[in-house]
C-alpha cells in the first residue's frame, strides 16, 4: 500500500479497496510461504530495513529513497518536491496512466481525482491523454503537472549519492538488528 509509482494486482477490480500495509501484510505472507519473502513498500532507512527483516523477510528493497540521489537524474522540482512530502501528501489514483500508482499529491491528481472529475481513461489511453502535459512539466519544472511519483516514506529521501545512502541502510539497520538480539 504504501510503495510509490505503478503497483501490479491480483484482481485489479479489488485492488484499490483492500490495500494492505506492508507490515500487516509481511509476518501473514511469511507464515503462509515457505520461500524467500522481500519486502517492498515504504522502505526508505535502516528501521524500516531492520522492521522488515524482524518481520520475517529475506531481504527488503527501496525505491523511493533513492530517488533523491543524483544517479536517478530527476528533475529537480520533483526531487525537492519528495524532500518535503509528508506520507498523508502521497495519493493513490489512476490520474497519468488508467493503471493505479502512488504519487505526489499535486494540484493536477487531485483535480483529477476529485468528485467532479471525469474518471480516467484505460491504460494506455490515459498515458497519452497526459503525454503532454507530463512533457511540458518537464521543461518548465513544474512539478504540479509532474508524474511524480512517491511512497509514502518519501520525506526520508536523502539527496547523497545511492552509495552513501545504500551504507548509511544497512549500517543503521545493522545496529538496530543488532540491538534486538
Amino acid at each position: 500500500m504504501e510503495a510509490g509509482g505503478h503497483r501490479g494486482a491480483f484482481d485489479a477490480t479489488k485492488a484499490e479497496q483492500q490495500l494492505v500495509g506492508l507490515f500487516a501484510l509481511l509476518p501473514a505472507i511469511v507464515d503462509a510461504a515457505r520461500i524467500p519473502v522481500v519486502a517492498a513498500g515504504g522502505i526508505a532507512d535502516g528501521r524500516g530495513v531492520a522492521a522488515a527483516l524482524t518481520l520475517g523477510a529475506s531481504a527488503a528493497v527501496i525505491g523511493t529513497a533513492f530517488l533523491r540521489c543524483p544517479e536517478a537524474k530527476l528533475h529537480p522540482a520533483w526531487a525537492d518536491a519528495l524532500a518535503n512530502t509528508t506520507p498523508e501528501r502521497t495519493i493513490l489514483s489512476r490520474a497519468f496512466s488508467g493503471k493505479p500508482g502512488r504519487s505526489i499529491a499535486t494540484d493536477y491528481v487531485l483535480a483529477a481525482v476529485g468528485p467532479d472529475a471525469p474518471a480516467p481513461a484505460r491504460y494506455p489511453v490515459q498515458r497519452g491523454l497526459t503525454a503532454p502535459m507530463r512533457s511540458e512539466a518537464q521543461k518548465t519544472g513544474d512539478v504540479q503537472r509532474m508524474q511524480a511519483w512517491a511512497g509514502q516514506s518519501a520525506a526520508l529521501a536523502r539527496a547523497e549519492s545511492a552509495s552513501v545512502v545504500t551504507e548509511h541502510v544497512w549500517t543503521e539497520a545493522q545496529a538496530l538488528l543488532q540491538m534486538t538480539r
